[in-house]
């Protein structure tokens, strides 16, 4: 990538892109709720084009191969209610396109995440039905399981609606069907995936070449870097991490190193959370243990923001692991050491396997939704091959679902090489959290121990123990 394509993409996605990590990774009593990614809130219509011409942003053409019937809801329109995103930044210019093609009027519910989630909850439980499309997080499978989300299944059976061969499901990383599906609860489709982000390793390359550094593959090896900057750097310590609580915070990390150390979350649902397991415990010991000999000061209380923060300004030698969508923010123009950062796959354990958190937006439809078959066929334009392809070449997207998007040429000279095969390569072996009906209710448990023991109140060992049985408890009660 040049220098004046990079500066452009950091300009064009820094904002945005953050923004949107915030809502995606955060959770929990740890965060304060607020985002926005510019887009206005309330409800407008999707009337902007591509450009000052009144040319739509994607040729109708790009659809015509599809064998679906896009004219048979004519003359109807469809609600979404949307968090403040980059995604509905970034698919907004496109949706006259949508528009044009199906003859559907598109209405945005666009509001701050919290706000979102509080009238969503409203929609659903009391039947309303107002929103036909709306965004779906961690809180999936315990609207799937209240009956409050329609399956997709009976629409991808529908041949006037659904063109296999066209889309393309299997373009979609596995991680995002997985996710689309219940992380593994649901033999149904609960949504169609939006975005996607994965952890990622960030270092500084400076610091690597003046003590001969080598980028770590192992988790042995990571602790001896950060080691080796925190001891021989003043005023700059060897890695941040997240530490604070929430089941967005702390624990979104602590989930990668589980499972690369041969555990899980829930061994025996809803019986046996695995909390309290070796690989859990031995995870719990090796971050607790890195934060504490080789992070900051409060490290306990460490939010995604103050991570970022902490590098931007260069007062840390790394970033263990968090989402890659950090990139743009520690490469762009708020950042002290743009041009020193490097990005590389989340260490693993030497016996164990590469197994990164990923977490992905979904849209869904719900049960008592007026116009779900309208619904279903802007998920599927909206995460088409043409539509995503369109947002990462053309916009300024770089959060895509498609594998297709990530191997793209003129994708990755806009985003960079580096960022692009590290996300790729990432993306495929990513094992994301599996969000069970009550994930938000023990998770925030789960991650108050984890805080404990980074603050030093008690060991890695005592606070999965706890962890474990409150986690059972909450099932058995």
């Amino acid at each position: 990538m040049t220098n004046s394509n990079r500066r452009t993409f950091l300009k064009a996605t820094g904002v945005g892109l953050l923004s949107g990590l915030a809502g995606c990774t955060r959770g929990g009593d740890g965060s304060d709720g607020s985002g926005s990614d510019g887009s206005s809130g309330g409800s407008d219509g999707g009337t902007s084009t591509d450009g000052s011409d009144g040319e739509l942003a994607i040729p109708l053409s790009e659809y015509e191969d599809a064998d679906i019937d896009w004219r048979q809801f004519e003359g109807s329109s469809i609600n979404i209610g949307a968090v403040q995103h980059p995604w509905v930044s970034a698919i907004k210019p496109a949706v006259p396109v949508f528009e044009e093609l199906t003859g559907i009027d598109v209405v945005w519910n666009v509001l701050p995440e919290q706000q979102f989630r509080t009238k969503r909850q409203t929609d659903v439980s009391t039947g309303a039905g107002q929103f036909d499309v709306f965004y779906m997080d961690q809180v999936v499978n315990q609207f799937r399981e209240e009956g409050w989300i329609q399956p997709l299944d009976p629409f991808f059976d529908d041949e006037s609606l659904f063109d296999e061969d066209w889309y393309d499901p299997d373009d979609l990383f596995e991680a995002s069907r997985w996710q689309a599906h219940g992380g593994g609860y649901s033999d149904t489709w609960t949504g169609m995936p939006i975005t996607v982000e994965v952890q990622t390793q960030f270092y500084r390359k400076d610091l690597y070449d003046k003590h001969d550094l080598e980028v770590a593959e192992t988790l042995e090896e990571f602790r001896q870097n950060a080691q080796t900057i925190h001891e021989n750097e003043s005023d700059v310590v060897g890695t941040v991490g997240r530490g604070d609580k929430g089941y967005g915070m702390n624990i979104y990390i602590l989930n990668t190193f589980l499972r690369e150390f041969g555990s899980s979350l829930w061994t025996e649902f809803p019986t046996d959370s695995g909390l309290d397991s070796d690989g859990v415990i031995n995870a719990a010991e090796w971050y607790v243990s890195l934060l504490q000999d080789y992070g900051p000061e409060g490290a306990s209380t460490q939010t995604w923001s103050d991570v970022l923060s902490t590098m931007q300004e260069g007062r840390a030698g790394h970033i263990v692991s968090d989402a890659n969508l950090f990139w743009p923010g520690l490469t762009g123009s708020d950042s002290s050491v743009a041009d020193t950062i490097g990005i590389a796959k989340v260490p693993s354990p030497a016996d164990g396997q590469f197994s990164p958190n990923a977490f992905n937006w979904q849209i869904s439809t719900s049960k008592n939704a007026q116009n779900s078959e309208q619904a279903f066929l802007f998920m599927v334009w909206a995460s088409s091959q043409p539509t995503n392809t369109w947002m990462h070449v053309k916009g300024d997207a770089a959060f895509s679902v498609r594998q297709s998007v990530w191997e793209n040429d003129e994708f990755r000279s806009r985003v960079g090489e580096n960022f692009a095969q590290v996300t790729l390569e990432s993306l495929q072996e990513a094992a994301p959290d599996p969000f069970d009906r009550k994930y938000p209710e023990w998770g925030q448990r789960y991650s108050e121990e984890l805080q404990r023991a980074i603050a030093g109140q008690k060991s890695a060992e005592e606070a999965m123990t706890q962890a474990a049985s409150i986690a059972e408890d909450i099932y058995s009660n």
